[in-house]
C-alpha cells in the first residue's frame, strides 16, 4: 500500500489526540500526493488541514506546529530547521561512501512496503570523521534527498548549564522531532554520548547518555535519526549500537577531489588540464579545504573582473592550507621554496614557483641550491667534530 507510513502516522497522532502530529503528516502526505500525480487529492487533504488549523486547532496548537522546542532557562532553540531540495545540496563521496549511503536511502525510501511486511527499516546513521570531511553536508544531503526537513541539534544549548536540563531538553526535542516527518541530527553527538566508564565526568553527564539512549529507543521506526561526531572513540559502545548504520567520512581520494575542484570552482575554471595539477597538491586535503582554497580563487577572479580563475591563486591557497603560517610568500628564502616544491615537485616546477613567490627563476634556482648544499654542509658537520688524529693530509703521522 503506497503512501503507508504517512496513514499509519495520521492514525497514530489521532488516537493519541495530538492534532499537530496529524497536521504535519497529513501535509507530508499531501505533498507526495502531489509529487506523484494525483493533485486533485492532494489539494483535497490540504483544504481539509487548513480548515482543521483555523477552526479546531486551538492558538496554541496552531503555533507550535512550526515551533521549535527551546531551553526552558536560557529560552534558547534547541535546534535550527533547513527545507532544502536536491538541487540546494551537492556532495562528491567516494564509491564505497557513495555505495553505503544509496543503500540506506533505499531502505527508507522502502518505509510503506517494509512496514507492510512488518520489516524493521532501521532509519538511524551514525556519521564519524575528522573536521571537514562532509559530516554536517552529509546530513543536508540526506535531508534533501528525502524530502524532508532538517532538524538539527544545537549542542550549544542543548547542554544546559543547569546539567538536570540537559536530559530534558533532549526529551523535549525527540518529543518535537517524533510529532513531525522530519530527519533529526544530532551534530557533535559526543557532547551527550560520552564514555560512561569516563571517570572524569560527573555522575550527572552520565545519567545523560542514559537518557539519550531511552529517547533514541522510544522513537518509531519512521523517524530518521542521524548523528555526527569528530571523536568516535568518545562515543559510549550503547550509543554505537542505537544507530543501524555507521558511515566513516575520511578525506577524499583523488578522483573525489578532481570532481570537487570542478564543483566548486564551477564556470571560473579556465583549462580542465590543471585539475590534475591541483588534485596532486591537494594530497591529504579535506573537502572543506578544496572549498576554501576554490573560493579564495574564486573572491581572486571577481575582484580583478576574470571571467576564469587563476591557477596560481588555488595553489597558493593549497600551499597556505598545507603549511599554514610558514607559507609566507612575501619572502623567497631557500627553506620555504623547497618546502613547497617538495609538496609536489611535478606541480611546482621553477615556473609555478616564479609565480607564487614573484621571483624569477634563474633566483630561485638559487635558492633551492643554495639550500640543498646547506644541508649537504650540514650532514657532514659531525664528522667535523671529531678529536685530531694528529695525521697530516698524506695520512701519514706528523713527526715531533
Amino acid at each position: 500500500m503506497d503512501h503507508l507510513l504517512e496513514i499509519s502516522r495520521i492514525i497514530d497522532g489521532a488516537l493519541k489526540g495530538d492534532r499537530a502530529k496529524v497536521l504535519a503528516y497529513v501535509e507530508q502526505l499531501a505533498r507526495k500526493l502531489r509529487e506523484t500525480g494525483d493533485a486533485k487529492a492532494a489539494d483535497r487533504l490540504a483544504q481539509t488541514a487548513n480548515q482543521t488549523k483555523t477552526s479546531e486547532v486551538t492558538p496554541n496548537i496552531a503555533g507550535a506546529l512550526g515551533r521549535l522546542p527551546v531551553d526552558s532557562e536560557s529560552r534558547f532553540s534547541l535546534a535550527d530547521e533547513e527545507w532544502l531540495t536536491p538541487a540546494d545540496v551537492q556532495v562528491v563521496l567516494d564509491s564505497a561512501v557513495q555505495q553505503r549511503l544509496d543503500e540506506f536511502l533505499r531502505h527508507v525510501r522502502a518505509a510503506d512496503r517494509l512496514i507492510a511486511h512488518r520489516v524493521d527499516i532501521a532509519p538511524s546513521m551514525l556519521i564519524y570523521g575528522a573536521p571537514g570531511v562532509g559530516k554536517t553536508q552529509l546530513a543536508r544531503h540526506i535531508a534533501a534527498q528525502l524530502g524532508l526537513p532538517l532538524i538539527t541539534a544545537r549542542a550549544d544549548s542543548l547542554v544546559s548549564s543547569f546539567l538536570g536540563s540537559t536530559a530534558k531538553n533532549l526529551r523535549v526535542l525527540f518529543e518535537h522531532a517524533k510529532s513531525r516527518p522530519c530527519v533529526l541530527f544530532l551534530d557533535e553527538l559526543d557532547s551527550v554520548a560520552k564514555l560512561r566508564d569516563d571517570h572524569h565526568e560527573l555522575g550527572e553527564l552520565k545519567r545523560v547518555v542514559v537518557s539519550l539512549l531511552q529517547n533514541i529507543d522510544a522513537l518509531s521506526n519512521e523517524t530518521i535519526l542521524l548523528g555526527a561526531t569528530n571523536h568516535p572513540h568518545l562515543l559510549d559502545p550503547a550509543v554505537w549500537r542505537r544507530f543501524a548504520y555507521k558511515l566513516e567520512l575520511r578525506p577524499p581520494d583523488a578522483d573525489a577531489r578532481g570532481r570537487m575542484f570542478k564543483l566548486f570552482l564551477g564556470e571560473f575554471l579556465g583549462d580542465d588540464g590543471t585539475i590534475s595539477d591541483f588534485v596532486t597538491a591537494s594530497e591529504g586535503a579535506t573537502g572543506s579545504d578544496i572549498r576554501h582554497a576554490c573560493e579564495t580563487a574564486i573572491r581572486e577572479a571577481v575582484i580583478d573582473e576574470r571571467s576564469h580563475i587563476s591557477d596560481t591563486d588555488v595553489l597558493r591557497a593549497l600551499v597556505h592550507l598545507r603549511l599554514g603560517t610558514q607559507a609566507d610568500f612575501s619572502r623567497d628564502d631557500g627553506p620555504l621554496v623547497k618546502a613547497v616544491r617538495d609538496l609536489a615537485p611535478d606541480v611546482f616546477t621553477l615556473k609555478r614557483l616564479s609565480a607564487l613567490f614573484g621571483s624569477s627563476e634563474p633566483t630561485l634556482s638559487r635558492r633551492l641550491h643554495s639550500d640543498d648544499s646547506h644541508g649537504q654542509q650540514r650532514a657532514k658537520a659531525p664528522n667535523q667534530g671529531r678529536p685530531h688524529t694528529g695525521r697530516g693530509s698524506s695520512g701519514k703521522a706528523r713527526s715531533r
